[in-house]
């Protein structure tokens, strides 16, 4: 169970209880300058806060030299190399297996019910996919799924599309994250015009407005972002319960060891 303490956590204490992990999501649209730096500093605050994450990366195809989700949902390829030495975090690829989940939308219930299965029951797993495959899964649950913007002009119209789809086939209530390199940089009036542009297109074009947050980067893992612990709490409210069945088994026990996670640096 989750310890109780008297910090910017305290929201998340009726989730103490919960009958499985919970999901998040963010959107994967090309623009990896954005994306992983958020993946990173959200990743430390949910396991500042105590929780066990595992980051489901469907950029990244499963292979028999680097097994992910696939091998775990088919239980085909699992080993007994378990270790004591857990890591804080987990990075899984995910092509295939989220892939396969997205294959039958009529079994999406069954889909999220396997992964409940598959993950620390106080854990928190991060879908990390794009639109296409993040919409089948997530559409009518209340998740805010994360889109990620960088201040450069192919990352407009790419988290445009992509917003886009979130809005209108998903018909869920994204978070437009504007990854501030920066704050000191010479063209701070140029990163706000393209935040500023995508919010508007939103408004102007799909008649929706949309939240919008500014996250600054942060290098050093040892001083925690407020402002990205504030959103995973936010996050957290709104994530996915992925029921459990039985008795699951722990990730980290029954797959060989990914390793702690270092910026994503390995994984794509």
């Amino acid at each position: 169970m989750l310890e109780h303490h008297a910090n910017q956590a305290a929201g998340l204490l009726g989730l103490g209880s919960q009958s499985g992990p919970r999901m998040l999501a963010v959107v994967s649209h090309g623009d990896e300058q954005a994306e992983l730096p958020l993946l990173w500093q959200l990743c430390l605050a949910l396991v500042g806060f105590g929780y066990a994450v595992t980051v489901l990366d469907a950029t990244t195809q499963e292979s028999d030299s680097n097994p992910g989700l696939a091998e775990l949902l088919d239980n085909a390829n699992w080993h007994e190399n378990s270790t004591n030495d857990t890591p804080s975090w987990t990075v899984l690829p995910a092509g295939k297996g989220v892939e396969s989940l997205c294959a039958r939308p009529s079994h999406k219930a069954h889909g999220l019910q396997q992964l409940g299965q598959l993950f620390p029951k106080e854990g928190v797993v991060v879908l990390y996919c794009k639109v296409d495959w993040l919409t089948p899964l997530i559409t009518g649950t209340c998740v805010e799924p994360i889109l990620a913007v960088s201040p450069t002009r192919t990352s407009l119209i790419t988290s445009y599309l992509s917003l886009k789809r979130l809005l209108i086939i998903g018909k869920l209530r994204p978070t437009i994250i504007n990854m501030i390199q920066n704050p000191s940089s010479a063209s701070p009036a140029l990163e706000q015009q393209t935040f500023a542009s995508l919010s508007d297109c939103a408004k102007r074009f799909l008649g929706q407005d949309v939240k919008a947050l500014n996250i600054v980067e942060q290098l050093n893992d040892e001083i925690q972002n407020e402002d990205v612990q504030r959103l995973a709490l936010r996050l957290m409210e709104n994530a996915l319960p992925l029921k459990r069945v039985g008795t699951p088994p722990v990730v980290n026990a029954t797959m060989p060891y990914f390793g702690q996670v270092d910026y994503f640096a390995g994984s794509h």
